[in-house]
């Protein structure tokens, strides 16, 4: 079925696009009916493959669901990799990635893989995903199962689980495809999916709500669909030297936000009932900080009177703040990281985390 557009104040003149929607779909309709119609070859791979990936264009919390992936699949004994394409990385190919990679060499995302997951889970970063895996086998012929991060419209894969995240506050029933929306494809692209997570829902979650948006998802035959929320854990420092030296104010009162992520208002949200005050400054996902952005929120953090205060960043931010001439500037301030982890809502009908080990079980190479 295509999509019904009704045109509304708020897309404004945003309609005089709609031609060059037209050719973005064109483009990508031909490239997807290559892959489809066999004129381009899709690769499968004799060892379970999960695509963990969404229709829009970033910020629905891939990489806090693969590393709780990677985590659930670790404690049940299996050996797990990690491949992605390392956006914004500064070099090429295929790189096995460990603690002495900066975040230039593998991009932001897989440096938090290495520092959280540790050495339980082999991160890999290349372009290429169908090359990569090959690597992997070859290399890593102990590896159990591969989680593809923002592999769902890299068709040259063909993995045999895939999960639709999209986010409750901006769904994809509710977007439109680029350049009007924010889809990189239509949204019937969901038909693929095994299973739609609705990202980053209330905490508390009532039975109402989930009605409402099962009516809205619309979920095909066998599909299923899981509810998750962000779950934030104690803020710890970002530079080590200050592990014992700089604590947390016990009465926060205000709250400086500094971010390069594509959705911060979980954070933001979550920063709110422990402050009374918060100061954002947000930039877009995977900013490269400069010297002159971080002097501006120094000068704004030293000259805010009120003493129980700190500045709090995430674990992705982490890798880009690490630059000497930044480091210099942040050091001696109360610099902290919220960690963030998943939590699903229960559901009677799926176990989600079943349902994953049972495909793994399922098409390993050793069943």
């Amino acid at each position: 079925m295509q999509n019904i557009y009704i045109f509304t104040p708020i897309m404004g003149i945003k309609f005089l696009l709609f031609p060059f929607q037209w050719l973005y779909l064109l483009v990508t309709g031909i490239r997807h009916l290559m892959f489809t119609t066999g004129v381009r070859k899709r690769a499968s791979f004799p060892l379970p493959v999960i695509c963990i990936g969404n229709i829009s264009t970033g910020g629905t919390g891939k990489t806090p669901h693969t590393k709780y992936l990677a985590k659930l699949l670790t404690d049940n004994g299996f050996r797990v990799a990690i491949i992605l394409r390392g956006y914004k990385r500064k070099t090429k190919g295929f790189i096995h990635c460990n603690n002495n990679h900066t975040v230039s060499d593998i991009g932001d995302e897989a440096w938090e893989y290495v520092h959280r997951l540790g050495s339980d889970v082999n991160v890999f970063v290349d372009a290429k995903r169908k090359k990569g895996i090959k690597t992997i086998i070859q290399q890593f012929p102990d590896t159990d199962v591969v989680l593809m991060d923002d592999g769902y419209q890299h068709f040259a894969v063909k993995a045999g689980f895939y999960i639709l995240l999209s986010d409750y506050l901006n769904p994809f029933y509710n977007d439109y495809v680029l350049p009007i929306g924010n889809l990189r494809e239509p949204r019937r692209a969901k038909k693929r999916a095994d299973v739609i997570v609705m990202s980053k829902t209330p905490k508390v979650f009532s039975p109402l709500i989930e009605r409402d948006l099962m009516s809205q998802i619309k979920p095909g035959p066998g599909q299923k669909v899981v509810f998750s929320y962000f779950d934030y854990e104690k803020a710890i420092p970002v530079y080590s030297e200050n592990q014992n030296s700089i604590e947390l104010p016990k009465n926060l009162y205000s709250a400086f936000l500094l971010t390069g992520i594509a959705n911060p208002y979980p954070l933001e949200e979550h920063l709110k009932r422990n402050c009374i005050e918060l100061y954002t400054h947000a930039f877009a996902d995977h900013h490269e900080f400069t010297v002159k952005e971080i002097e501006n929120i120094t000068k704004d953090f030293s000259g805010y009177l009120m003493k129980n205060k700190a500045i709090f960043t995430t674990e992705k931010d982490i890798a880009r703040l690490l630059n000497a001439d930044i480091k210099e500037k942040l050091v001696d301030l109360p610099l902290f990281c919220i960690p963030v982890s998943i939590g699903l809502h229960p559901n009677k009908e799926i176990d989600f985390d079943n349902l994953i080990l049972d495909y793994v079980k399922q098409y390993s190479r050793n069943s």
